[in-house]
This record gives C-alpha cells, sequence and structure tokens, in this order.
C-alpha cells in the first residue's frame, strides 16, 4: 500500500490521475526505445546507397589518382615495395587492391623505367592500359572494395548523430551521410578521402567511449581507430588536437568532482565507479593510443623499415644498378622536400619530426618519406576559382566549394541542427563530443582555409560526416518545444516542425536521384547547377576524367564524326574510343589536325587550369605575334644550303605549330555554347571549316 508521499503528483503537488506516472515522459537523459521500423529504415538507407554507388561507379570511366592508388596499393600487397606514389599511406590502397590478387594482372619488368624511378604516373598508365586489356576492371573491382568503407562512414555518421541527440537524431544524420552527393562521389573511388572520413569520425566515437569509463577494449578500439586514420592519409594529425581537447575537459572534470568528495580526515574516499576517469588513468590511456598508433603504422608497412627491398647478395649487376638508381631518385625527392629552392633545409615541426623520424628509426623510412612529400606538395599548387588562377589559394575557396556542392536541403538541414541545440529543444546528450567535434571542424576547416592546396572540395570530406551529426540534431524541432509549451502549441509547431524536415528529405532525396550517376559534378541551385559549375570550380570538383565511357558510346552513335579530344585525366582515351589528341593534360597519340570534326574538350582543359595556352589571358599581342611568325615560318619552305641549326629550328616550329593553333582554337571556345554535353564534364562542338579557320588564326 502506498503513503500520500509515494503518490504520483503533478507539477502542482496535487496527486496525478491514475496511470499518469506510467505514461510521464522519460529523463532528458534516459535513452528512448528503439523500434525495428527505426532499425529497418536504417538498413533501407544504406542499401540505396549501396545501390547508388554500385550502379554509378560501373559508368564512370578511370578518375585521375585512381591508377596511381591502385598501382601503388598492388605493388605493395604483392611486393612489399612502398616506393610508388608515398605521399599518401597504404591502408586503403592495400584494401582497394585485394581483388586484384585473385584476377593476377600482370606487372611491368623490374627494368621498367617508371619502376626504377620510382614514378607511378608512366607506370601506372603502362601497367593498365598497355600489359592488361582490362585495366577498366581492375579498377572497377577496387571501387567496389570501396562501397564497405562508404557504408562504414554514413554507419559512422549515424553513431555520431545518435550520441550526441538520439536515435532519431543520428536516422536524420544518417539520411544526410546517404544522400550526399559528395560522398557518393569519392566514395566509390580508389582515394583516401573517404577512409581518412570515417576514421577520422570514429576516433572521436571510440574516444567519447573511452572517456566514459576506462576498460582494456575501449582503449583499444580509440587506439585503433586513430591508426586507421594515420595510415589513410597524411593529414591525419590535425585529429590529434580534437582528441587532445576532449581528454583535458574530461581530465579536468574529473579533477573537480574529485575535490567535491567529502573526505573524512586520514581516510581515502571511495571511488565511484560512475565518476569521469582520473588524470592518470586518462594520461596512461592516451599512451597506450599512441603506441597503437605506431604500431598500425608499422603493421601497415610490415614491420620493414626500408621503403624499396634491398636486393638479395645473389642479385645480379643489373638488379644492384637498378637498385642504386632507385635509391638516387628517391633521395634526391626527400632532399627536394626538406629543402627549398635555395637548397637551405625546411624549418617548422613536420620537417624536424621527419629527420627525427628517421635518424631514429622511429618510423618506416616510406611513411616519412610520404610525410616529406606531403609537405612539399602543399606548399603551392596551381588552381582555378571563379575565373582567377593562383598557386597559393584564396581563402574563400573551401567555404565557398562547401555551400555550392552540398545540396540546399543539406545545408538547411546543418543550420536547423545548430540552432535547434542553441535553443536547447533536445537534449544534448554528450557535450563531451560535441567538444571534439567542434574542435574538429575548426581545426580541419581552419588549416584547408589558411592553406595553398585548393584542388578540390573532397579533401574537406572528413568534416561532413561532423556535420551531418549537427544537422541530425535538426530532429528537435520535430517536438514540443519545453515542458512550458501548450499542448495545443506544442502540437502545432510539432507539426510544422516534422512537415518542414520531411519535405527537406524529399528534396534531398530527389536531387540525388536526379543527379545520379553523376555525382561528381553535382552543383546545387545556389551555383547554378552543374552546367554552371565550371564558372566557380574545376578539377576534381567536375572533371577528373570520369566520362570517357559515355564519349565512347556517343561515339559509336555518331560514327561518321570523327572525334578530337582535349582531355584531363590520367586514363588514356584511345583504350576507350577512337579519337585524336588536342592539348591534353597528359599527352596521348596521334596528334589531332585542325579538320572539321567532333570537337570535345574536358572543362579543366577549356579553362586551362593546368595548360596555360588554353586560356584567354595567355593570348596577349606578343603570343599572337608569334603564332603568326609560327604560321608564316611553317608555311615557307626551307632553302636547300639550310644549315643544321636552321633545319633543326624550322623542325621545331613545324612542330608545335599545331598546338599552338589548337590552345588558340580552345582558349576561344571558351566563349562559345557547345552543342551538347556529354557527362558532367566533356563540352561537345560541331566545327566545319570556317569555324577552324576563325578560331585558331592569331
Amino acid at each position: 500500500m502506498s503513503t500520500p508521499s509515494d503518490e504520483p503528483r503533478d507539477a502542482s503537488g496535487a496527486p496525478s490521475p491514475p496511470g499518469a506516472a506510467a505514461s510521464a515522459p522519460p529523463p532528458a537523459g534516459a535513452a528512448p526505445r528503439v523500434t525495428g521500423w527505426h532499425w529497418a529504415a536504417v538498413g533501407g538507407l544504406l542499401a540505396v546507397t549501396a545501390a547508388l554507388a554500385v550502379t554509378s561507379l560501373v559508368g564512370d570511366s578511370i578518375t585521375f589518382d585512381e591508377p596511381f592508388h591502385l598501382a601503388a596499393g598492388y605493388a605493395a600487397l604483392t611486393q612489399g615495395d612502398y616506393r610508388l606514389s608515398a605521399d599518401h599511406p597504404p591502408l586503403a590502397r592495400l584494401w582497394c587492391a585485394l581483388p586484384l590478387l585473385v584476377m593476377r594482372p600482370a606487372w611491368p619488368e623490374p627494368d621498367d623505367p617508371g619502376w626504377v624511378a620510382a614514378d607511378v604516373v608512366p607506370l601506372a598508365r603502362r601497367w593498365l592500359f598497355d600489359l592488361n586489356a582490362n585495366g577498366q576492371q581492375l579498377v572497377v573491382a577496387g571501387r567496389l572494395m570501396m562501397v564497405p568503407l562508404l557504408l562504414a562512414t554514413a554507419l559512422a555518421t549515424y553513431g555520431l548523430g545518435r550520441r550526441l541527440g538520439g536515435p532519431d537524431a543520428g536516422l536524420l544524420a544518417l539520411t544526410l551521410a546517404c544522400f550526399s552527393p559528395s560522398l557518393l562521389a569519392h566514395g566509390r573511388l580508389v582515394t583516401t578521402d573517404v577512409p581518412m572520413a570515417l576514421f577520422a569520425t570514429l576516433s572521436l566515437l571510440c574516444s567519447a567511449r573511452l572517456l566514459e569509463r576506462v576498460t582494456w577494449p575501449r582503449v583499444l578500439a580509440a587506439g585503433l581507430a586513430l591508426g586507421g586514420a594515420s595510415v589513410s592519409k597524411m593529414s591525419w594529425p590535425l585529429v590529434v588536437p580534437a582528441l587532445a581537447l576532449m581528454f583535458v575537459v574530461a581530465a579536468w572534470r574529473g579533477y573537480r568532482q574529485g575535490r567535491a568528495v567529502p573526505r573524512a580526515p586520514g581516510k581515502r574516499p571511495a571511488r565511484d565507479p560512475s565518476a569521469p576517469p582520473g588524470i592518470g588513468t586518462l594520461a596512461a590511456a592516451a599512451l597506450v593510443m599512441a603506441a597503437c598508433v605506431c604500431m598500425t603504422i608499422w603493421s601497415v608497412y610490415r614491420w620493414q623499415r626500408p621503403m624499396v627491398m634491398p636486393p638479395t647478395t645473389t642479385a645480379d649487376a643489373a638488379a644492384q644498378s637498378r637498385y642504386a638508381e632507385t635509391l638516387e631518385a628517391i633521395n634526391y625527392q626527400w632532399h627536394y622536400a626538406l629543402h627549398d629552392s635555395n637548397n637551405v633545409p625546411r624549418r617548422g615541426l613536420v620537417p624536424f619530426l621527419c629527420r627525427a623520424a628517421v635518424d631514429y628509426n622511429l618510423l618506416p623510412d616510406g611513411y616519412v618519406f610520404g610525410l616529406a612529400r606531403t609537405l612539399f606538395f602543399s606548399g603551392a599548387r596551381v588552381s582555378y576559382f571563379m575565373g582567377e588562377y593562383s598557386d597559393t589559394g584564396w581563402r574563400a575557396y573551401f567555404p565557398v566549394a562547401f555551400v555550392i556542392k552540398t545540396p540546399i536541403a543539406a545545408l538547411l538541414l546543418i543550420l536547423a541542427g545548430v540552432a535547434a541545440m542553441w535553443r536547447r529543444r533536445l537534449p544534448l546528450r554528450d557535450p563531451l563530443l560535441l567538444t571534439g567535434v567542434a574542435a574538429l571542424i575548426i581545426v580541419f576547416g581552419g588549416y584547408l582555409i589558411l592553406g595553398n592546396v585548393n584542388i578540390g572540395e573532397r579533401h574537406i570530406l572528413p568534416l561532413y560526416p561532423l556535420l551531418f551529426a549537427l544537422g541530425g540534431l535538426g530532429v528537435g524541432w520535430m517536438t514540443a518545444a519545453g515542458p512550458s509549451t501548450s499542448t495545443t502549441a506544442g502540437e502545432s509547431r510539432s507539426s510544422t516542425g516534422r512537415y518542414v524536415v520531411g519535405c527537406l528529405v524529399v528534396w534531398l532525396a530527389a536531387v540525388n536521384i536526379w543527379i545520379h550517376p553523376h555525382y561528381l559534378s553535382y552543383f546545387n541551385e545556389l551555383a547554378g547547377g552543374p552546367s554552371r559549375g565550371h564558372r566557380w570550380l574545376a578539377d576534381s570538383n567536375i572533371d577528373w576524367g570520369q566520362d570517357l565511357l559515355r564519349l565512347a558510346d556517343y561515339a559509336r552513335r555518331h560514327p561518321d564524326r570523327p572525334i578530337k579530344l582535349a582531355y584531363f585525366g590520367s586514363a588514356r582515351p584511345t583504350a576507350y574510343l577512337e579519337c585524336e589528341a588536342l592539348p591534353s593534360y597528359l599527352a596521348f597519340e596521334p596528334t589531332a589536325r585542325l579538320t572539321p570534326g567532333t570537337y570535345v574538350v574536358s572543362i579543366t582543359q577549356l579553362l586551362g587550369v593546368y595548360t596555360e595556352g588554353n586560356r584567354p589571358s595567355f593570348w596577349t599581342p606578343r603570343a599572337q605575334e608569334t603564332l603568326r611568325d609560327f604560321a608564316f615560318a611553317a608555311a615557307a619552305p626551307l632553302p636547300d644550303d639550310a644549315t643544321p641549326e636552321q633545319r633543326a629550328l624550322h623542325e621545331q616550329v613545324v612542330r608545335e605549330y599545331p598546338e599552338w593553333q589548337a590552345m588558340r582554337l580552345i582558349s576561344r571556345l571558351r566563349d562559345r555554347t557547345p552543342d551538347t554535353r556529354i557527362g558532367g564534364s566533356l563540352l561537345v562542338y560541331h566545327l566545319g571549316v570556317p569555324d577552324i579557320e576563325l578560331l585558331s588564326r592569331p
């Protein structure tokens, strides 16, 4: 029998109606009940994402970086050799190269020039397009290995959102991840950006669990997650400040709580199992995590220090000579990475750590060499942004890229989530994890904004799971706000919130289906859509060489139109279709003659990002005069008594004149409306004799 004090009462203190206690809402920190429908929705979203990824990856030709990653992964997997493209750690490459162990592709001979010089570009192209007739299929097999990593990233985003705001917040965060064109664009390609996003997110999640209660499984999980980031991309140290801040806040919280516990004189208070971990415990956990990172790096490099295994004692003189030549090439790159143009050693923390790691054998040589190469490549890279060109970048590049490459519905949901958190529309379940999320967004985003490498929105992919998790907090607008809100007003606001959030989710899904399978070239309505994306960005944001298969299909449907192609990419276009080469990023044969036909130009080539002669600004009066001189010299007959120097000069002019003509033509196509567009990156122009004469003249 209950006493009057045991009876449930309402807010005024009067006894509540029977059954009110059973129907009362749970406390803010209590975990809501998750139904079977919830897990069905999670599984359904992941299945849809897998279907979207697989059906789109088979239609894209080999993109720019994929041959290099796959060749480096296959060399490391089969030979334990890490000389190729060492500026990226090998974990994702090894994973993607696993199916090739079954396919057993032919590999270049040990005396291959690209292999000896540790030059991945010619070697990878020769490997995929000369030695193997199924180069496209080899890359597709590697792409299929990326799909589980994409799904794991989406699931980690769900875990992040759920831990911050509960199951509904996790489901909305998962929806944002599953329908993100950016994650789908790069999460199905053989690259390292999405693996880095995955392990950065897991590092935050596992560290948040560790800071609740320190146990060996949680310490190892956090250490392995951070270790996975360390062998995914060289930008992983940017995760460390966020984790360090979480540890410091947890240690301070434990210290404050420990001081608040009353203690009897001369006696040590009993340890409360629910109390935050102490400073000593957290310091020990951090040391174990650091050890896990080191062991992960050494394990991926097979616990071998040299990046190129020395020949055996029984190797012949040719093998010894090739090994010496390879070491000379690598040592030159090492020196060039750690010294400036005046041969002065670079200063700073990273060069110091690289030298110390080599001197004291702290890490594998391949990993340290990769760090040094990353330092070198981060110095200056030519890039394009809103009609301008620069090798030092713009502070607005990544913020603008994020705004115009993310669906507007996703942007609104992220803003709604941040507003819901600010207005306390739902209880925040893990403030410590939110601290880490905010710190990583600030540190990672700030580093990229202040950096000089502005070649693709893909570099900010590690921030997407964090932002989508914040967007998941937008479910707070789907419920009544606060206990003081009247029932009618609360239900009205809840209904409006559900309607708005639902409409945004439908809009997001519709945008994804509309852009499928051209995820690489997606731009939202703020940028004018994919057709106007090149006015803002280039390179991997829109044109990464992905549309050769679609161009080949176009050529089959129009066999009477010869194709003349200016291509941006590492693939060899003639492996896909019969075509002639206009000035391209990587030259191929045969060279096009400026005759009537179908002129196809990659957007990056049209903009002249890496081919300066394709830019209108290149064609100053002096450049036009040079073109006229070339035309006159090429047309003038060479006298019989010409000297060898004159003959050599004439041959050079004859050789260069068609390229100058083609660059002039491409520079003027920029102001011409294309006749059609293939995929998201190739512009098609049907040109006759009058068009060519008009466009190619000085």
